[in-house]
């Protein structure tokens, strides 16, 4: 392994022990189950209760899926407020002095959302699915996981960029992300089918991860061939690495920009 591998790998660890910290700060367990969870589950069951009153089952399941995926995108694009803690906490400037690799620190240093993301979305789904007729074989159980888990940092790879944006303007960061997470919702295939929307839309919305991960949990529910599923997968992949390089050479452009004396970011 090359050295500047060991130094990502060192910088994704030392900002994975701030995530955790940050974390237990925010939730206890208890908080977390009674709190956070509870809420997410009477979230997805509004809206699924508003697919009801449609009457086609299959939008039913489709809007339950898209709800439970949005707590995902959802929360995963809290990364985009943590990204600017640092600046916060008067930390940035040491950070900036550091020889640490920016990209990997960063992408370390909100994984705790991704990870969180992954349990409430994946109980949400197998909770809802108790209500709403959806099914699952034993062998799917694992796999909407994965899919999940796929989604979420995937998510979390386009969070990043939207972060780096948020460091050039800490005080619209909530603004950033509730706007994206809107559009994402309107215009990803939560709520309608993508192709509801002109075909410009739709295009835009194959460049955001959610779009082929709802596609690939709603292949598996349906029965479809493992095939189509893991397509669908390999695009979330796909999406998260194109977001995922985008970041990386932010946070470094960012950070050289600072270590040169910028004030913007000090």
């Amino acid at each position: 392994m090359g050295t500047h591998a060991l130094r990502v790998m060192t910088a994704v660890r030392q900002g994975f022990i701030v995530a955790r910290t940050d974390f237990a700060w925010f939730y206890t367990w208890k908080t977390w189950l009674g709190g956070w969870l509870v809420r997410v589950l009477c979230q997805v069951a509004f809206y699924s209760i508003i697919g009801v009153t449609v009457g086609d089952p299959d939008y039913v399941v489709h809007v339950v899926l898209g709800a439970a995926l949005m707590i995902c995108v959802a929360e995963s694009l809290m990364t985009v407020a943590s990204t600017t803690w640092d600046l916060n906490l008067g930390t940035f400037p040491l950070l900036a002095a550091s020889p640490v690799v920016p990209g990997g620190y960063y992408f370390g240093r909100s994984m705790m959302w991704p990870l969180s993301a992954t349990a409430t979305t994946s109980i949400a789904i197998f909770t809802m699915s108790l209500f709403f007729d959806l099914h699952w074989t034993a062998a799917d159980v694992p796999l909407v996981v994965v899919l999940v888990l796929l989604t979420s940092f995937a998510t979390y790879c386009m969070a990043l960029v939207i972060g780096a944006v948020a460091l050039l303007a800490p005080g619209a960061r909530n603004v950033m992300s509730a706007v994206v997470t809107m559009a994402i919702t309107a215009f990803c295939g939560a709520v309608v089918p993508v192709d509801f929307w002109p075909s410009g839309v739709g295009w835009a919305a194959q460049a955001v991860p959610v779009t082929h991960g709802l596609n690939a949990i709603r292949h598996l529910e349906s029965g479809a061939d493992l095939g189509v599923v893991a397509r669908s997968a390999g695009l979330v992949a796909l999406v998260g690495v194109v977001w995922l390089t985008v970041a990386m050479i932010a946070f470094r452009g960012l950070l050289n920009h600072s270590r040169r004396g910028s004030a913007s970011l000090s």
